[in-house]
């Protein structure tokens, strides 16, 4: 045998012949087996929820205000210089999710993670579109200004966080 070899057999015979842990671990063990699954999925479906739990009230509030308030719209306002900077930024926000989409880096709408996202997007441009007819009538409230805001930035957010979701393979399954 060559010196490496000896110097690997008596290793192997100083090696301690069972292991044992330096504390008791079933009790962490049998914690975590009662404790339920939780899933990537699941998380998404929280969120999803919880947006849609949130901009429902949101709308329904404006609604509820907006219903007792009667806008007086003329042809004044419709030149205003808030109605000419409501579509500006209507336009950039256009050109932003454009240039989101043409950038994609994975397939996210076709795994099971993107539907949740999806669905989020779809109910923020919704609400988006609801809130910007609303503000062609009433451009001085800043509070819808401000949740409009937020829904534009929001959508911009669940995009680019669907570009970190998991590359959906096309070719799974397939046959080679």
């Amino acid at each position: 045998m060559s010196h490496s070899q000896d110097k690997l057999q008596q290793l192997i015979t100083k090696a301690p012949k069972s292991l044992a842990p330096e504390r008791e671990l079933w009790s962490d063990i049998e914690k975590q087996l009662d404790k339920p699954e939780y899933t990537q999925s699941s998380h998404w479906r929280r969120i999803a929820v919880a947006s849609v739990i949130l901009l429902g009230g949101i709308l329904g509030s404006l609604m509820w205000n907006n219903s007792a308030i009667t806008p007086t719209y003329t042809a004044q306002a419709a030149n205003s210089p808030l109605l000419m900077t409501l579509t500006s930024i209507k336009q950039e926000h256009e050109q932003q999710v454009a240039l989101l989409q043409q950038s994609h880096k994975v397939n996210w709408q076709a795994t099971e993670l993107g539907l949740p996202l999806k669905k989020g997007i779809e109910q923020l441009r919704k609400a988006a579109e609801k809130i910007y007819q609303t503000l062609t009538k009433t451009p001085h409230d800043k509070e819808l200004w401000q949740l409009w805001l937020w829904t534009q930035q929001r959508e911009i957010e669940l995009l680019q966080q669907g570009q970190k979701l998991p590359i959906a393979d096309q070719n799974q399954g397939a046959l080679i």
